[in-house]
């Protein structure tokens, strides 16, 4: 395993650029073989605790591949590390817009998530396909992401059958753009997707999202896979008794999240 950091051109961020941290797995470097992708939102949470910006620990998911990583597909981590903001960050993964007082107690919210997930696919997608031996078929393409990571993770899935059939979307955050959620799944279709991953906590709280509201989330969720005539057995949904909204259980679901997504 190898992981190499890198900063990258990205406009939208108020910094100018994005780091990106790539991780090939044992025996990139020995062969000709190429492999299939996973691109992360809230990739400064991937690797090591050290990287954090906020919450309780990383996914720790360099030492998890050491230890188990021959119940792991063979893959390669693409980890976009977000914002230091946090507002920031909302409005980057943010593929709707929250007008002012549309939401009591809720500045309004210009989104950004449809300009970054174009990035995502026509700048970052072929930067790594050119420096990496990659799978670059849609089939071998997924992408993941939880809270308001996982709502861009979603509609990149879903507005880009040509790059990703492949999604991971833990604790999704809905309910600030239950409408807009509504009216994108009546413009997509989803014959391109192959695997599906979501949950949910029962005790999760958010920043502007009740306990509540992301159980309802997710099953609205659910509800426009079933719509889109999405085969049940193409989809993982699980609702975890007691979980909350933060990274120390979203690390023991997020290997889980990456071999369904991706089988052996």
């Amino acid at each position: 395993m190898e992981i190499k950091e890198y900063q990258l051109p990205l406009s939208l961020m108020g910094s100018g650029s994005c780091t990106v941290r790539i991780m090939t797995p044992d025996g990139y470097q020995q062969t000709d073989k190429r492999y299939p992708v996973l691109y992360m939102n809230d990739g400064q949470d991937a690797f090591f605790d050290k990287d954090i910006l906020w919450g309780d620990c990383s996914m720790d998911f360099a030492q998890y591949y050491q230890d188990y990583k021959g119940y792991l597909p063979e893959f390669i981590l693409v980890a976009l590390c977000c914002p230091k903001d946090r507002a920031e960050r909302t409005e980057l993964y943010t593929p709707f817009v929250l007008k002012d007082g549309e939401r009591p107690g809720v500045k309004g919210i210009a989104g950004k998530g449809k300009a970054y997930a174009e990035w995502m696919v026509r700048s970052l997608k072929p930067w790594v396909d050119a420096n990496y031996r990659t799978r670059r078929e849609a089939d071998a393409t997924a992408i993941l992401g939880y809270s308001t990571g996982g709502i861009l993770a979603v509609y990149a899935a879903f507005a880009y059958p040509d790059v990703f059939s492949r999604l991971a979307a833990l604790s999704s955050s809905v309910a600030l753009w239950k409408q807009n959620v509504i009216d994108f799944f009546q413009t997509v279709d989803a014959v391109h997707l192959q695997r599906i991953y979501m949950d949910v906590g029962t005790n999760e709280f958010g920043r502007f999202t009740t306990k509540e509201e992301f159980l309802q989330g997710a099953d609205l969720l659910y509800t426009k896979y079933m719509e889109l005539q999405i085969p049940k057995e193409k989809i993982k949904y699980n609702i975890y008794p007691e979980a909350r909204h933060s990274q120390l259980f979203w690390k023991q679901r997020f290997p889980d999240a990456i071999r369904w997504i991706f089988p052996r």
